[in-house]
């Protein structure tokens, strides 16, 4: 049966990269190192720039440290995904626990009446020799554990809301997996609810649909040649004098661009996407001005003013903290939508006018009433 994937990823390629955060060198595996999952956790790791070992006992640990090193266990079935646990376990020597009844009751070992084992701990490497003197098919983690907690190891207490928000977890079956991706998906995609209306649209899909859209790898290259088909067209209708249809479709491609880059979000997470995906809301943006100055007939100084008054107003409301049915006017795809409409009432020229007027006088209003 394969592992519990949250999001496309299962549990041992998180906790890979969540090692690889805390800068180790060499990662260890407990298992047999010829199945497809050890292949893949190899080259992911070396793709990284560490060594990747495996070992079938504990026991195996002691000739692959030395004296000076730092360990880092992680007990099978966790899911790593927190900053503050890099943090910590990138310092001295420590383990990590939780408060003991939540911890229990999300599946991790309880070690007394108040505190429970988090599922990782670092711990020097010396303290290895101590696994001599225990039998050959014990597990290493519970093992490790015993260990630590015999030399008093400092510790620390994790917040239970790293639980609560899929940050931390432990997972033993698709659905504790299902029910942590949902928590995780949440926290990763952010609240829009209060947000423009694409990126309202874009965040319920991806709420109800991000593990899917996160896991298959072929729906940014789909989403990404989707939006730039819809640029072009929308480019190509302003060319041909059908400004109407041309807003049409970027109105349709801002959607788009804002799942695009949360599908992005989550298939980067834990870390952020690279800068350069800032560039499709720019391409969308100078697509937008190119489509105005297209509409607009007469002197090419005279488009371009309106195309630049158009955009500039966009940009200066992207700097309010607009809240509420406001926020409207500076989502690109109701700025679009309005004016495609406009233009098949209105002359183009008076259509982009009317509205680049209505996101200017936007501007000038108080944030307090803004707000309000």
């Amino acid at each position: 049966m394969s592992p519990p994937k949250v999001a496309g990823r299962n549990v041992a390629q998180a906790q890979l990269d969540f090692a690889l955060r805390c800068d180790c060198s060499l990662i260890v595996v407990h298992g047999h190192g010829g199945g497809a999952q050890a292949i893949e956790l190899r080259h992911r790791a070396e793709r990284a720039g560490a060594r990747f070992q495996t070992i079938t006992n504990a026991q195996a640990l002691v000739g692959l440290l030395q004296a000076d090193d730092i360990l880092l266990v992680q007990q099978p079935g966790l899911w790593p995904d927190c900053h503050v646990a890099v943090g910590h376990l990138s310092a001295d020597p420590i383990i990590l626990v939780l408060p003991s009844g939540a911890g229990q009751q999300a599946g991790f070992e309880r070690i007394d009446l108040d505190r429970a084992w988090a599922g990782a701990l670092t711990m020097p490497a010396i303290l290895l020799q101590k696994l001599d003197n225990l039998p050959e098919d014990i597990a290493p983690a519970p093992a490790l554990l015993r260990i630590a907690l015999q030399k008093r190891l400092a510790e620390t207490r994790l917040p239970v809301s790293l639980i609560d928000d899929g940050s931390w977890g432990l997972l033993d079956s698709a659905d504790d997996a299902r029910e942590l991706e949902g928590r995780w998906i949440r926290r990763v995609a952010g609240d829009h609810e209060q947000g423009e209306i694409s990126q309202r649209m874009a965040s319920r899909i991806i709420l109800d649909r991000g593990g899917m859209l996160a896991a298959d790898r072929r729906l940014v290259p789909a989403m990404l040649a989707g939006f730039f088909l819809l640029l072009v067209a929308a480019f190509w209708a302003a060319w041909l004098d059908k400004p109407a249809a041309g807003f049409a479709l970027l109105a349709l491609a801002t959607p788009l661009v804002e799942l695009l880059l949360g599908t992005i979000s989550l298939r980067s997470a834990p870390q952020r996407p690279g800068r350069g995906w800032i560039l499709i809301r720019i391409t969308r943006d100078f697509v937008l001005a190119a489509s105005v100055w297209l509409a607009i007939d007469g002197l090419w100084v005279h488009a371009a003013f309106a195309a630049l008054v158009l955009v500039v107003a966009l940009a200066m409301l992207d700097r309010k903290q607009f809240q509420g049915r406001i926020m409207l006017v500076r989502d690109r795809g109701v700025v679009a939508l309005m004016v495609s409409l406009a233009c098949l009432i209105l002359p183009s020229e008076l259509a982009i006018v009317s509205i680049s007027s209505l996101l200017l006088v936007t501007n000038l209003m108080p944030d307090e009433l803004a707000l309000g």
